[in-house]
């Protein structure tokens, strides 16, 4: 698994979108869940978790690079994924 923190949602939806588009994708199917109901860190950043397979699709290695070097999205530990998730009660 790889993990990611994406600092905009409008970048986060436009990647959304367009790995939709180039792999043919029709609503309600998406590569990754819409901005609206994605998971959250404590400050509202969304958090994404995907195979690490993702990651090396033709599509996403075309983006993914520019977006890490552009400081927009953050690759982060499985352990920061985990606490960013919403506590159960106990």
């Amino acid at each position: 698994m790889k993990f990611f923190r994406i600092d905009s949602d409008a970048l986060y939806e436009q990647v959304r979108l367009s790995l939709d588009a180039q792999w043919g994708h029709v609503p309600p199917i998406t590569c990754v869940d819409p901005a609206a109901v994605a998971p959250r860190d404590a400050i509202g950043r969304i958090v994404l978790s995907v195979r690490s397979e993702f990651t090396t699709y033709a599509a996403v290695v075309a983006v993914l690079p520019s977006l890490l070097a552009g400081g927009h999205v953050v690759e982060i530990t499985p352990e920061e994924y985990m606490a960013a998730m919403p506590k159960g009660p106990l």
